[in-house]
């Protein structure tokens, strides 16, 4: 009798069971790795353009906005899509066409939110002095947290 080279119902179904554990097993294992990978991010890029916007404005001799946006255009209040940074040169806190823009970074975090904690103004950006580099207002907190509650990061920003 000819036999033909494949598998049987057996095999196969014991092969899916195997594939179908090993996935209940890496999917949550990849969302936490994803996670932890953002979190690292998030806080190694806030870093680098904050010390940019600050460095500019030193360059510049200009007051430099850093501030969040949700068409890398118009400050808003979200900081968990876009980070733009620009020349303010009428001092309005908001990105002008005439108006150079700096740095346009998409955040678009996914597995956590962050969120800019300040004292005193409300102001939802953070601009720096042309003639020194320091904020203008006072110190304030990036807070950045996971919705699985893995990790958190606060970033002090101070002068």
């Amino acid at each position: 009798m000819f036999r033909s080279p494949g598998f049987t119902i057996v095999e196969l179904s014991i092969t899916l069971v195997i594939l179908v554990i090993m996935s209940v097993i890496a999917i949550p294992l990849y969302h936490q790795f994803m996670a932890s990978v953002e979190l690292k991010n998030t806080s190694r890029v806030l870093t680098i353009h904050i010390q940019k916007a600050k460095s500019d404005a030193i360059i510049q001799h200009k007051n430099i906005v850093l501030c969040p946006s949700s068409d890398q255009v118009i400050c808003n209040t979200d900081w968990n899509k876009h980070l733009i940074s620009f020349v303010d040169s009428n001092r309005n806190l908001q990105h002008d066409l005439n108006e150079e823009l700096l740095i346009s970074i998409d955040l678009n975090h996914t597995y956590g939110s962050m969120k800019l904690q300040r004292f005193g103004k409300k102001q939802n950006s953070i601009v720096f002095q042309g003639s020194s580099g320091l904020p203008i207002e006072s110190n304030g907190s990036f807070i950045y947290c996971s919705y699985d509650q893995l990790k958190n990061f606060l970033c002090t920003r101070q002068k």
